[in-house]
């Protein structure tokens, strides 16, 4: 898989916020809602069944459930803040094909 480095910066009962830089196979969470913030890189991520261009300074809004993933970064790595809600539960990352 694809390498990603997350450093989480806030955990409350209700979220979590954390920084994450690089790539991710594609994969969805069953219990938490993912909002993530762009703040480097460009390229195209997964984003449900369609691939979408990203680019910093968007927010993508994943609904639990909902497959996603960088996969082709055309200037630098990935970086996003990315905010779980509710926090995830270690275990709810499920990788696809």
């Amino acid at each position: 898989l694809p390498i990603l480095r997350s450093k989480t910066l806030v955990v409350t009962d209700q979220a979590t916020l954390a920084v994450q830089s690089g790539n991710v196979g594609k994969h969805y969470h069953a219990k938490s809602d993912e909002i993530q913030y762009i703040v480097e890189g460009t390229g195209t991520a997964w984003l449900g069944d369609r691939q979408v261009e990203i680019k910093p300074g968007m927010l993508l809004v994943i609904p639990k459930g909902t497959a996603h993933a960088g996969t082709v970064a055309t200037s630098g790595r990935f970086k996003a803040i990315a905010i779980k809600v509710p926090p995830q539960a270690n275990g709810d990352t499920v990788f696809l094909n």
